[in-house]
């Protein structure tokens, strides 16, 4: 058993299964993912858990090289740009970036209730 960081078997599952330049992404709990997509749900309700704890206990598990958010989290959800901006993101458009949701191995879904609180990951190597 675990002693500790995450928990959940059904994310670290998915979390070790990735490979140098997989992309995942984690949500908010508006984001849709298209059809085909897994959706591992962590939301329980509106606001709970948030989406600043749940990445950063993935970003203490898997090694990162590249992430994305939408340019329209700047004005809508400062809290969020600044993580994002802590990550280098780059920042897309919106329309865009829902788009490359379809290219995920899978979607974390928190239960975030503020708006653009997502970011697109792209997995790393450690060695590098």
């Amino acid at each position: 058993m675990r002693t500790s960081g995450l928990i959940h078997a059904e994310l670290l599952a998915a979390l070790t299964a990735l490979r140098h330049t997989d992309l995942f992404a984690v949500s908010d709990s508006g984001l849709p993912a298209p059809a085909g997509v897994p959706v591992i749900d962590l939301g329980i309700t509106y606001g709970l858990p948030r989406f600043e704890p749940i990445l950063e206990l993935i970003l203490g598990e898997v090694t990162v090289e590249a992430a994305w958010g939408s340019r329209d989290v700047a004005d809508a959800n400062p809290e969020a740009a600044a993580l994002l901006s802590d990550l280098n993101a780059e920042l897309i458009d919106h329309d865009d970036f829902k788009q490359r949701i379809g290219a995920c191995r899978f979607v974390v879904r928190t239960g975030e209730a503020r708006p653009y609180a997502n970011v697109l990951l792209r997995a790393g190597v450690p060695w590098l």
